[in-house]
C-alpha cells in the first residue's frame, strides 16, 4: 500500500508513525541509525506489505491490471488501495476526518522527525507540507495526478494512458476487491512502542 494506508495503520506515537511512513527509503545501516521507535514503524510498514502482497484481494486486483500495467500492477494497487481508503475513511476511522488527520499528521509526525527522513524525500516531504498530499492520495483526482508524476519521475515504462485505462474499465471491480481488503486490513491497525 502507498503512504496513507501506511500511516493510517501505524497507530501510536509520531516516531513510530514516522518510520512506517519512511521505510521504503530506509535501507541497510540507515536503518541501524533511526531510533528504535522510528525502527518499530519501519519494521511495522514492512509487516503491513508482507500482508498486504499475499492478500486474496489484493491478488486479485493485481491481476485485473496486469494487462494494462505489467509487472508493475501491483505498485499500480498499492497506490489505488489509498484511494480506497480515502473514500470509506469515515467508516474505518469516524472520529478524525481525513483533511484533519493529514494536517497533524504533517504538524506532529512530519515537521518534528523530518530530519531521519532519507535525504532523497525532500520534495516528498515539502510537498505533503505545501500540497496536502497526504489527504490528495486519498482522492481519485489526486492519485491519478500523483500516478503520472511517478510515472515521469520513476522513468518506468508504463503508458500511463494504459494504466488509467485500466483503472476506470475496471473501477467496480477494483471498488469491490479493495474495499474487502480494507475491511480486514484495518484491524491491522496497532500501537507502536511508547517510547
Amino acid at each position: 500500500m502507498h503512504h496513507l494506508g501506511h500511516v493510517f495503520l501505524a497507530v501510536g506515537p509520531p516516531p513510530f508513525q514516522f518510520g512506517a511512513f519512511i521505510a521504503d527509503g530506509v535501507r541497510g545501516a540507515a536503518f541501524h541509525a533511526l531510533p528504535p521507535a522510528v525502527q518499530a514503524g519501519v519494521a511495522f510498514h514492512r509487516w503491513v506489505d508482507w500482508q498486504t502482497d499475499r492478500h486474496a484481494a489484493f491478488r486479485a486486483a493485481r491481476a485485473l491490471l496486469r494487462p494494462y500495467a505489467g509487472r508493475y500492477a501491483g505498485l499500480i494497487v498499492d497506490l489505488w488501495l489509498d484511494v480506497t481508503l480515502g473514500r470509506h475513511w469515515g467508516t474505518f476511522l469516524p472520529e478524525e476526518p481525513l483533511p484533519t488527520f493529514a494536517e497533524r499528521f504533517v504538524r506532529e509526525t512530519i515537521r518534528p522527525w523530518r530530519a531521519y527522513a532519507p535525504s532523497s524525500w525532500g520534495p516528498l516531504l515539502q510537498a505533503l507540507e505545501e500540497e496536502n498530499l497526504l489527504e490528495r492520495f486519498g482522492s481519485p483526482e489526486g492519485m491519478k495526478a500523483h500516478l503520472l508524476r511517478f510515472i515521469a519521475r520513476r522513468g518506468l515504462p508504463l503508458q500511463p494512458h494504459q494504466v488509467l485505462e485500466g483503472l476506470q474499465r475496471h473501477a467496480e471491480e477494483l471498488e469491490e476487491l479493495l474495499t474487502a481488503f480494507w475491511n480486514e486490513a484495518h484491524q491491522w491497525r496497532r500501537w507502536g512502542p511508547t517510547e
